[in-house]
């Protein structure tokens, strides 16, 4: 799979207005890595548990995350079927690859693909930075 090394803001123009808006805040005050983080850190409204679940420690389901990530961008079987359908997809659309990553992950980790696109769209964007190759061997 070929990721486009295209600007930050490219990769998070197919999402919500408020996401790109909040991500980009974040993105400026700590950097693409730490947004990330801190994106899947959120704790969102105080009468519902967060994307870490019920624990103050964001790590875990941040680590789970990028496990996952990596899975599908590095080649686990896990995750052929998905590949392929983006394969199928000449050029990648961001908004499709999107969509279609965040799902996959969101159902392996038990979270909605909304929830999660603001992550996988800055991921992509460092991917693209690099290249696939380069971002598995040091990720």
């Amino acid at each position: 799979m070929i990721i486009e090394n295209a600007p930050l803001d490219e990769w998070l123009s197919p999402l919500k207005k408020y996401q790109q808006d909040t991500f980009k805040q974040l993105v400026n005050e700590n950097g693409v890595e730490d947004a990330t983080k801190l994106w899947l850190s959120a704790q969102g409204p105080q009468s519902t548990v967060g994307f870490g679940g019920g624990t103050s420690n964001p790590q875990p389901f941040y680590d789970k995350f990028m496990e996952e990530f990596r899975k599908f961008m590095c080649g686990d079987p896990t995750y052929d079927q998905v590949r392929l359908q983006l394969g199928l997809e000449t050029p990648i659309v961001k908004s499709i690859c999107i969509t279609t990553i965040s799902a996959a992950l969101g159902a392996t980790l038990g979270f909605t693909a909304t929830l999660l696109a603001p992550a996988v769209a800055a991921l992509l964007y460092l991917v693209g930075q690099m290249g696939v190759n380069a971002w598995c061997e040091v990720s």
